[in-house]
């Protein structure tokens, strides 16, 4: 595990402190050269935060054996990714071990992940997405603005989480915790460009299985539902089941059923007084037998932890 937070005043150094690239950054805007780099490397996942205040051109080759994406928070103009323009309604995605040629405005901020090929397809293969080859060839995808900023700001948190106290992300359940974080933030927005295949299902019938997903989660609180599940119960396909939340939620099952059950636990805490319902009992009740991972998912969803909620007197 690595993480490390530096500010830099020289294009290389900033180039060379990113862990795991071949890359040089060549400084093309007028001005004192002045950088900033938040970075987590965590069980096959990193992630990096850069800013500079300056034009410049960042060029090299990816990481072997990751998938690289890219989200741009902010710049004083477009960024530029092998010549195609990236703006915040785009998400740049690229297999590892390849050239590469980025852009950057003056005054930019862009988060940058990279993903072990492996784990992420296993995430997506949990998570009933089916994630072609193809799609992470494209470069750049478009995406909804409000989607990438949701997703961004999310990794962003996990980022400040782990910056402020590392020794619990180093390995075990904080490892997983930031892991999952990540790679679930970045499937959300890869179901935008998942093949849909319709099924011949119309808009109301792919609505009526997330509706009959809902309804089973709140059915069963304290048993998480898996896809599988969801197949069997609703006696549909896993494909079915992925297309129809992609249309009707844009996220992935597995996102979206641990976000209702969350609501659910929000909801105990804030109509009962801690001595009434203590935040492990909430948990409990909703399925959520890990405290450390129900913390970090909670703060994710609500911008604070369990304990922080206001509770009824």
């Amino acid at each position: 595990m690595y993480a490390n937070y530096e500010t830099f005043e020289d294009a290389d150094h900033h180039a060379h402190a990113l862990t795991g690239w071949e890359q040089r950054y060549d400084q093309v805007g007028e001005g004192a050269f002045r950088s900033t780099v938040k970075q987590v490397s965590v069980a096959g996942v990193q992630v990096f935060q850069e800013s500079a205040n300056v034009r410049i051109v960042q060029r090299g080759q990816l990481p072997a054996g990751s998938v690289t994406f890219g989200l741009v928070l902010g710049g004083g103009a477009p960024f530029s990714f092998q010549g195609v323009r990236v703006d915040e309604n785009a998400l740049v995605v690229a297999p590892g071990a390849r050239e590469f040629l980025l852009h950057s405005p003056p005054d930019m901020s862009m988060l940058g992940i990279a993903i072990d090929s492996s784990l992420l397809a296993a995430a997506a293969d949990a998570a009933g997405i089916d994630v072609q080859d193809e799609i992470l060839s494209r470069q750049v995808l478009s995406i909804p603005g409000v989607a990438g900023a949701r997703a961004g700001k999310r990794i962003i948190a996990a980022v400040e989480t782990v910056l402020a106290d590392p020794d619990p992300f180093s390995s075990g359940d904080g490892a997983h915790r930031f892991t999952q974080t990540v790679t679930d933030s970045i499937l959300d927005l890869l179901t935008f460009h998942v093949p849909s295949h319709e099924d011949r299902l119309t808009y109301a019938c792919r609505a009526d299985v997330v509706r009959r997903a809902h309804e089973l989660v709140l059915a069963r609180p304290e048993e998480p539902i898996s896809v599988l599940d969801l197949c069997e119960k609703l006696r549909v396909s896993r494909r079915t089941v992925q297309n129809s939340f992609q249309s009707v939620t844009q996220m992935n099952p597995v996102s979206y059923l641990r976000a209702v059950r969350l609501a659910q636990v929000r909801r105990l805490l804030t109509t009962t007084s801690q001595s009434e319902m203590p935040v492990r009992e909430a948990a409990m009740r909703w399925g959520f037998s890990n405290l450390g991972h129900f913390a970090g998912d909670y703060k994710s969803l609500f911008g604070e932890l369990p304990s922080q909620t206001l509770r009824a007197r």
